[in-house]
Parts: C-alpha cells; sequence; structure tokens
C-alpha cells in the first residue's frame, strides 16, 4: 500500500505537474516541497506543512481536506508505529538496531548532507521570529515563501456572520511575521502566515480559539477593545480561547 508521500507524488506526476510549477504559484520552495513528497514533516513544525500541503494539493487538483484527512491518518500511523517501537523491551531494540545494516556514506553524499544540514539551521532560525530580524536582498527560497499572506476566508461564511447582530468580531493586526491557527466557532479554521502591517478581521457568535506563532508580533482587538498581549516575541501560544464577552482562556 503507497504511503501518504507516494500517494501525492504519484497524483502531481499524472497530471504532469512539475515541482517548479507549484513553487511558482505557492511560493513554497521546492525545498519544502521535496520534503512534503519524502515525508520528511519534521523539517517544519506541523501546523506550518499542514498549510503548505493544503496548498500542493489545491493547485495539482486535489481536495484540500480530503488530503488533510490523510495526512492525518498518515501522522497517526507513523505514532502508532514509533510507540510501537518504544514499548519494546530493550533487549529487542538493541538486536533489531544490531541486525540493521550500517550506512556507509560516500564523501559526496556527507558534503550535500553537511549542506543541508546548514538549510534546515536557517530555516529553524527564521522560523524562530527574532524580533527586529529585517529582509535582506537575495533571500533564500523559504523566507521568500514565508513573506506572503495566506488568507483563505469562506465569503458567504463570514458575511452570513456579520448579519447576526450578537457577532463579536475580532481585529488582528501583525507587527511581525506571525503563523495562526484559527478557529471560529468550532467550526471554520484558517490557516495564516502573516507579515508584518497585516490586518484581518473575523466574525463570530460565540468564540474563536487560536494557536499563535510569535505571539509577541500580533495585537488584537475584539469589538474594538484591545486585548492584552497573548505573550512575548518568539513565543508559541496554544490553545488560546477568546469569548464573545472578552473573557481569554487558555
Amino acid at each position: 500500500m503507497e504511503s501518504f508521500p507516494e500517494y501525492l507524488k504519484k497524483q502531481r506526476e499524472e497530471r504532469k505537474i512539475q515541482l517548479s510549477d507549484i513553487a511558482a504559484q505557492t511560493k513554497i520552495s521546492i525545498k519544502l516541497l521535496e520534503a512534503i513528497e519524502a515525508g520528511d514533516f519534521h523539517l517544519l513544525p506541523d501546523t506550518y506543512m499542514r498549510a503548505f500541503i493544503r496548498d500542493y494539493a489545491s493547485h495539482i487538483g486535489l481536495d484540500p481536506d480530503e488530503t488533510m484527512n490523510r495526512f492525518t491518518l498518515h501522522l497517526s500511523d507513523v505514532n502508532a508505529e514509533k510507540e510501537e517501537r518504544d514499548a519494546q523491551p530493550k533487549e529487542i531494540q538493541s538486536e533489531v538496531t544490531a541486525q540493521r545494516k550500517p550506512l556507509v556514506f560516500t564523501n559526496t553524499q556527507k558534503i550535500a548532507a553537511g549542506a543541508g544540514g546548514i538549510i534546515i539551521l536557517v530555516v529553524l532560525s527564521y522560523l524562530a521570529f527574532s524580533p527586529g530580524k529585517k529582509p535582506r536582498n537575495g533571500l533564500p527560497d523559504i523566507e521568500k515563501a514565508e513573506m506572503f499572506d495566506r488568507q483563505k476566508f469562506d465569503s458567504a461564511y463570514d458575511a452570513a456572520t456579520k448579519a447576526q447582530s450578537d457577532s463579536s468580531r475580532l481585529y488582528l493586526d501583525a507587527t511581525d511575521t506571525v503563523w495562526i491557527n484559527l478557529v471560529v466557532d468550532d467550526g471554520k479554521t484558517y490557516d495564516l502566515l502573516m507579515k508584518p502591517g497585516t490586518k484581518l478581521d473575523f466574525w463570530a457568535k460565540r468564540k474563536f480559539n487560536l494557536t499563535i506563532g510569535n505571539a509577541g508580533g500580533l495585537v488584537a482587538s475584539l469589538n474594538g477593545r484591545r486585548l492584552p498581549a497573548f505573550g512575548k516575541p518568539g513565543v508559541v501560544v496554544r490553545n488560546l480561547t477568546i469569548y464573545k464577552d472578552g473573557t481569554i482562556k487558555q
């Protein structure tokens, strides 16, 4: 049975779509697209990778929601296998390890691995949201990929919600590059990459649930009233709930 990464690559190749085409349209670097097809999801936090996979699926003509369900099942299988291995007695683990054939790398492979490690460090350093970091000319692909707005809104939903007199308005203002996962009323979900200066409005009848990367780079207001800071620069805040009466719980 083919794995999730194999499924994605097969679907892309059957449609005769090049990775360069996807990169040009989505602004996701080819290195990260290759990582997706190789199953190297550990190269970025799960939340970022989910947003990239959704864009990948949309571009090659797959249903994004169905694709994300496949991805969730894939992660579940991977975690289950890991837990099964971890649960084995140490003697068995040692025996399995001893039976594995040691890997022998050529000089070229060693150089390539070293270069890959440097690239990963650069990516992770950027994603740490260092305060005050300014973009420079000749940015690597990954940095360019981060500097666009991933805004996918359901206008019909928003219009219907705004029409309700009891709806609450959440206003978000990014002062630095910020990633946000936002769930409105336990339903509509948004995965957003906001660059500095991006301002967005959301409406809900009951509550908003957020996970924020670089919490110090986001200013928020509810119904015109500014909310307390969610965290310091570089901090990831998870499962933060803002209720329509202004109550905030985590």
